[in-house]
């Protein structure tokens, strides 16, 4: 379970540490995004400007039930400190979400360079879906809402 991890990641994300490191020992000589092939890879690039991570939190998003537009970074922070804050089962799945959806988009990233490995939107998308249901449902109270989300949606990626 990616519990802790995807909660490390985003925290790292969140004060933009994800990449620096990398960086600093040297391990990046290309800074181009490995997901999308066209910009420099920063925080703001990969959570949500690049079009693989844009088409895969857009589907997350939809498969929520949130109808609002992919928005950079720093809003989409300051979004779910706004609309998710609470127990309630609704912002807690989302805020496992977001976390998963940053774990996920980072080892799909690493898996690119670091392995020669990639998979396409839809396969993050249905794995990152499948992880917040075997998480959720770790969570007596969260099992209803879980309900109420396809437990194996059919992914379609607008290009």
């Amino acid at each position: 379970m990616l519990g802790y991890l995807s909660g490390y990641s985003i925290f790292l994300a969140a004060h933009r540490r994800l990449l620096t490191r990398l960086r600093r020992w040297g391990y990046l000589e290309d800074t181009t995004c490995s997901l999308c092939n066209t910009e420099e890879e920063t925080i703001d690039h990969l959570f949500f400007k690049c079009s693989f991570s844009t088409q895969v939190w857009a589907a997350v998003l939809d498969w929520q039930g949130i109808n609002r537009q992919v928005m950079v970074w720093d809003h989409e922070l300051e979004w779910a400190e706004r609309h998710c804050k609470g127990r309630s089962s609704k912002a807690e799945i989302y805020r496992m979400t977001l976390a998963d959806n940053i774990y996920y988009i980072w080892q799909e990233r690493n898996a690119r360079i670091f392995q020669a490995k990639q998979r396409n939107v839809a396969t993050i998308t249905r794995l990152l879906m499948q992880e917040i249901h075997y998480r959720g449902k770790l969570k007596q109270r969260l099992k209803g809402r879980l309900l109420e989300l396809n437990y194996y949606p059919i992914v379609r990626i607008d290009m």
